[in-house]
């Protein structure tokens, strides 16, 4: 049976690859992960910043425009009339009560359409804006009530009618008589929004 003999220059290739081990382990346990990795990650975190620290630079550098487009927004809202112009919901209870009648007077014949009753209503739900209700009771033909509703919600400030209601008044007429065209029993709600945050619906 030969008997394999290993000469001094077969073993220096595996001498080489052994001490090329040995020397990448020191590396990688004595030198990479205590010296070369933390520096590393010193870089990578000073890259970040300076990242962060030019984009809040152009942000800076683009504060005078972004002031002056705040000042007209803020310019367009003071002027926007489709807000009531009341400084409070108390105040703005009585304009639109004021408008609602100012409405009827200039959009029927007292004998026509006559407001009943008004009364200010907080039970709404709550919205971006401040809204302000009215509710208000009025007796009116339909022909009357049509042209009060559009000069309502038609006009400035902006106003809103909803939850309205039309009951037909049943009349007793003799015999013989002319029928007369009886009033309608109408209720319904009349609102606007203030020029000041409300409190914003919580989501579902």
């Amino acid at each position: 049976m030969a008997r394999l003999e290993l000469r001094p220059k077969d073993g220096r290739p595996l001498a080489v690859i052994l001490l090329l081990i040995v020397l990448l382990s020191i590396y990688l346990f004595g030198v990479h992960w205590w010296f070369v990795a933390p520096h590393l990650d010193f870089y990578t975190q000073m890259a970040d910043l300076r990242e962060q620290q030019q984009r809040y630079a152009r942000v800076i550098g683009e504060r005078p425009a972004i002031e002056k487009k705040l000042g007209e927004v803020r310019a367009y809202e003071q002027g926007n009339q489709a807000f009531l112009a009341e400084a409070d919901a108390n105040a703005a209870s009585a304009g639109l009560i004021t408008r609602l009648r100012q409405s009827q007077t200039d959009q029927s014949d007292p004998q026509r359409c006559s407001v009943i009753n008004t009364s200010p209503f907080t039970g709404g739900q709550d919205e971006l804006y401040m809204k302000v209700i009215v509710q208000a009771r009025l007796r009116c033909d339909l022909e009357s009530l049509a042209a009060i509703l559009y000069d309502l919600e038609n006009g400035k400030p902006y106003l809103f009618v909803d939850e309205l209601m039309i009951y037909k008044q049943q009349t007793y007429v003799p015999p013989g008589a002319k029928r007369v065209a009886s009033p309608l029993d109408v209720r319904f709600n009349l609102s606007g929004y203030l020029r000041q945050p409300g409190k914003p619906a919580e989501a579902p």
